[in-house]
C-alpha cells in the first residue's frame, strides 16, 4: 500500500507534469507550423523560378526550354485542344514560333498555394507577336499551373492549362 503523506505535493507534481506536457505539445505544434511555412516559402520560390524560366524560354522562342520545365508525366491543356504530353509540349510551342514572328510573354502571378509536395499557381498573361510588316497582335488570358516536387528535389510543372480572354486572330 502506498501512503501519501503530503497530498498537496502529489497535486503539485501532477500539475507540473501536465504543464510540461502542454508546453511540449505547444512547442511541437509551433515547430510543425514553422516547418510548413518554410515548405510553403520554398514552394513559392520554386514556382517563381519556374515562371521566370517559362517566360525566358517563351521570349527566346525555345519550345524545348519550355518543355524542360515540365515533369516527365507533365501535361499542358491549351484552349480548343486535347491535353498534350511530353514531347508534344515542345512541338506545340515550336509550331507557334515557326511563324517567324517576334514573340513576347508577360505574366502576372496572382497567388501560389502550396501543400506538401504540390503547389498551385494562377494568374493572367499577355502574349504578343509582331509579324514583319504587320501590327502587334496581343492575346490575353488566364492560366493555372500545378507544380510538383520531384524526387531529385526540383520542382516541375505537372499540369498547365490556360484560356483566352482576347483570343488570337484566325490565321
Amino acid at each position: 500500500m502506498i501512503r501519501v503523506r503530503a497530498p498537496w505535493l502529489l497535486l503539485a507534481a501532477a500539475v507540473l507534469v501536465t504543464g510540461c506536457a502542454q508546453q511540449d505539445a505547444a512547442e511541437k505544434a509551433k515547430q510543425a507550423a514553422e516547418m510548413k511555412m518554410e515548405q510553403m516559402k520554398k514552394a513559392e520560390a520554386a514556382v517563381g523560378e519556374i515562371e521566370a524560366g517559362f517566360i525566358a524560354a517563351y521570349n527566346a522562342e525555345d519550345g524545348a526550354g519550355i518543355a524542360a520545365l515540365f515533369a516527365p508525366d507533365g501535361t499542358i491543356a491549351p484552349p480548343n485542344l486535347m491535353s498534350l504530353e511530353q514531347p508534344a509540349i515542345a512541338d506545340y510551342y515550336n509550331a507557334q514560333f515557326a511563324s517567324g514572328g517576334d514573340f513576347t510573354l508577360e505574366v502576372e502571378l496572382e497567388e501560389v498555394v502550396a501543400a506538401g509536395k504540390t503547389a498551385v499557381s494562377w494568374g493572367g498573361y499577355a502574349a504578343s507577336v509582331l509579324m514583319e510588316g504587320a501590327e502587334t497582335v496581343v492575346t490575353t488570358g488566364r492560366y493555372g499551373v500545378v507544380s510538383k516536387l520531384q524526387e531529385d528535389g526540383s520542382w516541375k510543372i505537372y499540369r498547365h492549362m490556360f484560356n483566352y480572354i482576347t483570343p488570337p486572330p484566325e490565321m
